[in-house]
């Protein structure tokens, strides 16, 4: 990749959520072919070992392993978050890729709408239990992969206030689509917010559009959304013209210490009026931490 032309990212820690296919494996393989330790953390143990073998095969000596992260489960994110630690490792890099895409309606095990939870609260627990990490690896980032679709709806009610609705509906209220569009939004509030917190702690974070149409396998959960993908298909972006934002942000120079911004080709530029909100960033991370907080009450009973 040309961002990376002459960088050795050898010393450098990186996990990658989602990283067994699609924008997540070419920004997986791109840092561990440039000497970055990448740990693929994927859902599906056997597809993370698959695309393990993939990048070892350019690369015998590249440092990459696969390790069992189910955004969907709370107790996924606990487990996986434990097993890290116990490598005694710095974390320099999270890359928070992994996302759903017109998913029909179905509740987590958290009782949770399930785009809301993967693309948004899973993320944001796994950034909670790995804070001290980042902090103690310092300087570190997080890059949160976004949407330019989050430009298309909003998450207050008619108030002005924070929706909890809105983020995780019923069944009845639950559009496909606008669900995927809100937690896009939930990125970027989250990662300014997460930046507002952790960066005089020398941890920063941007969030990311990655391209338009990219083609990849989040579009599978319908048959409409993958005929729309294989007709614009000569339109779209590369997996690895996808990925050059995201390893950018991850990797440029130029970017240190900077965060609470959003990257679109490589190149900084406004998110939506919704989306720079610092009082909605801050509502949402409350919302975000006291739901974490209920669920695993639940649990502990």
């Amino acid at each position: 990749m040309e961002i990376l032309q002459g960088r050795d990212l050898s010393g450098k820690v990186v996990i990658i959520t989602g990283a067994n296919s699609g924008i997540g494996f070419e920004t997986a393989k791109s840092l561990a072919l440039h000497g970055a330790h990448v740990i693929l953390a994927c859902r599906n143990t056997s597809r993370g070992s698959d695309a393990v073998q993939r990048i070892l095969a350019e690369w015998h000596k590249a440092k990459v392993e696969a390790m069992t992260l189910d955004l969907a489960s709370l107790q996924s994110v606990q487990h996986f978050a434990e097993a890290f630690k116990s490598k005694n490792l710095p974390l320099h890099i999270l890359i928070c890729n992994a996302a759903v895409f017109g998913a029909p309606w179905c509740l987590t095990e958290d009782e949770l709408e399930s785009t809301f939870q993967v693309n948004h609260l899973g993320h944001f627990y796994l950034v909670q239990l790995l804070e001290d990490v980042l902090r103690r690896s310092s300087p570190a980032r997080v890059v949160v992969v976004s949407s330019e679709s989050h430009r298309f709806t909003e998450i207050k009610d008619s108030s002005g206030k924070l929706d909890f609705n809105l983020l995780s509906p019923s069944k009845k209220d639950y559009w496909a689509m606008l669900a995927y569009n809100r937690s896009k939004l939930c990125n970027i509030l989250f990662s300014n917010e997460l930046n507002r917190r952790l960066s005089p702690h020398g941890v920063t974070s941007n969030s990311v559009h990655p391209g338009n149409m990219i083609y990849s396998s989040i579009h599978r959960n319908w048959w409409v959304y993958t005929l729309l993908f294989t007709l614009a298909r000569p339109f779209t972006k590369s997996m690895q013209q996808g990925a050059a934002t995201t390893v950018y942000c991850a990797t440029a120079a130029e970017l240190e210490g900077l965060g609470g911004l959003y990257f679109n080709n490589c190149c900084r530029c406004l998110p939506s009026a919704a989306a720079q909100g610092p009082a909605a960033a801050a509502a949402l991370w409350e919302l975000s931490d006291s739901l974490v907080r209920q669920r695993l009450g639940r649990r502990s009973r």
